[in-house]
């Protein structure tokens, strides 16, 4: 019986030293995961501006071409 415990005991131990652990994964993952997003909330606002301005360069050599007859 007090073996049986033992084991238990130390097993148990193990146990919440493994929930440590992937406890301070977890936490760290959601981390990255945070600022990931914060990233792709970043690179989309670059995204639509280069978008805007690339579409304005048409616009403007359209407008020139025209000017200039070529």
């Amino acid at each position: 019986m007090r073996k049986q415990y033992l084991f238990l005991l130390a097993e148990s131990t193990e146990m919440r030293k493994q929930k440590g652990i992937l406890r301070k994964q977890y936490l760290l993952l959601l981390a990255e995961s945070t600022e990931m997003r914060k990233q792709k909330g970043i690179l989309r606002k670059q995204y639509l501006l280069l978008l805007a301005e690339s579409t304005e360069m048409r616009k403007q050599k359209g407008i020139l071409s025209k000017q200039t007859g070529v």
